[in-house]
């Protein structure tokens, strides 16, 4: 779907529900009965304080925006999540106490009396994490995610609180205008309120940030001249070889580390039947007993009972993985592209002879009939991080976020914390660019995960330079062997065209509440982790088999409960649509 038609149809659905008072928010029922009869009134309360209080705020600012902002009279906590992906992740080393966390403090903080504290989630189950914060009462001032479905639940489970649209603008206008700019103005209302401000997401129909990097030579050796992206069959073939050419487990493997990790976007039928778009085809849970889940996981059982992952696959860690690739023993690894990579500097200090290139996306569009198509992924919306602000927040505290959110846009501020320090960070080139230092490894400006994306994706998901080729050379990997860049930008081209031909859909997005998932998100996530194993790892005899028999335990669980609930808000014209 079209991000313009997708913002139409998401618009309409808001209306039309809200219109006939059907809208109840997402994630829970209408009456929130998941949350106590204290938590309610406590919630309901808070909602109305700050809403009021907000208005207070947006009435007695003279003027809008940061010239109008006066520091608070009494010093005010600013709670921020930040992910936390984990020492091989992070970037720095600590992702709630850095130099960039005192910057943010020093330039935003002490000039308005506060006290700003970053919160780690944990990046793979961000939703134990939000909810073990809920339960203790202490949410992050901020609350915020990128997935529709997860801000809805906290929504339904009385995590969050309303807030003026009117106070905001007044706080925020900078940060409104950019809402209003890429439609997401259409996206603020939970349950006929307003609950939600949301980030940008600049080339939202494409996922060209996240690549795969293979060994280039290895695939020379195997008498291959390019990677077969989207044609699974030759993959086979490639693999075999590699493993006859004497490279051991070339995929490595690792478990399933959270949700969205085994999704069956190229194991689809294009064009896609709605209804199972609309029922089974989200990021959260994984379709177990669908045909395409199906199709995946038995390209997985085929990889395992070939050889090509670590049979102990299940037992190690992304870090492991990505030590496979450092160490040569791995021919893939696939992550997020930036100008700053330890893993690739470490690939190249251990494997100096050793080539690399990115798996590009082919324009056209090719579909085993059994394999599936490895060209598939999953696209965006125009919204990036989506945002709330928690429950028991007071009135001082919410305002003091509307101010972060509006200093974090203006230019100047985002550009220091996506670039970092001229002649530390980052150099100008030729044609007053900005070009990121590679290697910032024992710097105390170090950068954190993606060029501190962390820190500033509640303004957009993308770092940008006005163009798609300037956006790209941004994020190629600098100070290394090879340059990417040509590669990175011939995917994007291939994701588009793709996109273009309706082969790539976004997700079904619900205005109403679907409360199976709410019920049942973490029982499927965890029965799915342990079918996944047995399937992935069963003979290639018994796979049919042990399929339909997990499959159906996997819909007595909850899952059907999840998919009689998605078809109930499509047959009622409360979702998106398949265009």
């Amino acid at each position: 779907m079209k991000k313009n038609t997708l913002h139409k149809v998401m618009a309409t659905a808001l209306v039309g529900a809200m219109a006939m008072s059907t809208l109840t928010g997402c994630g829970s029922s209408a009456d929130n009965t998941t949350a106590d009869a204290g938590t309610k009134e406590s919630v309901a309360e808070s909602s109305a304080a700050s809403t009021a209080a907000s208005t207070d705020a947006g009435a007695s600012t003279a003027v809008a925006g940061i010239d109008g902002w006066e520091p608070f009279a009494s010093n005010v906590t600013l709670q921020i999540p930040v992910y936390d992906r984990g020492s091989s992740g992070n970037g720095c080393s600590d992702v709630e106490n850095n130099y960039w966390t005192n910057w943010v403090q020093e330039n935003f903080g002490d000039k308005y009396n506060i006290t700003v504290e970053y919160v780690g989630i944990t990046r793979s189950d961000v939703m134990t994490d939000y909810a073990m914060l809920a339960a203790s009462q202490s949410l992050p001032t901020i609350c915020m995610e990128y997935d529709y479905d997860k801000l809805a639940s906290w929504q339904a489970d009385g995590y969050l609180q309303t807030y003026d649209v009117e106070a905001f603008k007044q706080i925020a206008p900078t940060y409104w205008e950019t809402m209003v700019e890429h439609g997401n103005d259409a996206y603020t209302k939970l349950s006929d309120e307003d609950y939600l401000v949301l980030g940008y997401r600049p080339y939202g129909n494409t996922t060209y940030t996240w690549c795969t990097f293979y060994r280039q030579d290895w695939l020379e050796e195997a008498g291959f001249s390019e990677y077969p992206v989207g044609d699974n069959t030759k993959l086979l073939e490639l693999y075999a070889k590699l493993v006859e050419n004497g490279h051991k487990y070339p995929l490595s493997g690792k478990k399933v580390s959270g949700a969205g990790i085994d999704q069956n976007y190229g194991y689809r039928d294009y064009p896609q039947d709605e209804t199972t778009w609309a029922t089974t085809g989200d990021y959260q849970i994984p379709a177990l007993s669908t045909e395409a889940q199906k199709r995946f996981l038995k390209w997985e059982n085929e990889l395992y009972n070939d050889g090509y992952y670590n049979p102990e696959y299940y037992l190690r860690d992304a870090s492991e993985a990505e030590a496979d690739f450092i160490n040569g023993e791995a021919f893939t690894w696939t992550g997020y592209v930036s100008s700053s990579m330890n893993v690739l500097n470490s690939f190249y200090d251990a494997n100096p002879d050793g080539k690399l290139a990115v798996a590009v996306t082919p324009s056209t569009w090719t579909q085993d009939e059994t394999w599936g198509s490895s060209a598939s992924y999953r696209p965006g919306t125009n919204f990036g991080m989506m945002i709330g602000f928690a429950n028991d927040a007071t009135e001082d505290e919410v305002k003091a976020a509307m101010m972060y959110l509006e200093w974090l846009n203006q230019p100047e501020n985002l550009f220091t914390m996506q670039w970092g320090v001229e002649g530390v960070n980052f150099n100008y080139d030729d044609n007053g660019d900005p070009v990121a230092v590679a290697d910032q490894t024992g710097l105390a400006e170090q950068q954190g995960h993606n060029n501190n994306v962390d820190y500033w994706c509640a303004v957009t998901a993308v770092k940008t330079l006005g163009s798609i080729e300037k956006d790209i050379r941004a994020i190629t990997p600098q100070g290394i062997p090879q340059d990417f860049y040509d590669q990175i930008l011939a995917n994007y081209n291939g994701q588009v065209a793709i996109y273009d031909a309706g082969k790539a859909n976004s997700d079904c997005l619900f205005a109403t509440s679907i409360d199976a998932v709410t019920e049942y998100n973490q029982t499927l996530y965890d029965l799915y982790t342990e079918y996944r194993d047995k399937l992935t790892m069963c003979s290639k005899d018994q796979f049919d088999a042990l399929y339909d028999e997990l499959s159906q335990k996997y819909l007595e669980a909850g899952y059907q409960e999840v998919i009689d609930e998605r078809q109930a808000a499509l047959d009622d014209g409360n979702t998106t649509r398949l265009q």
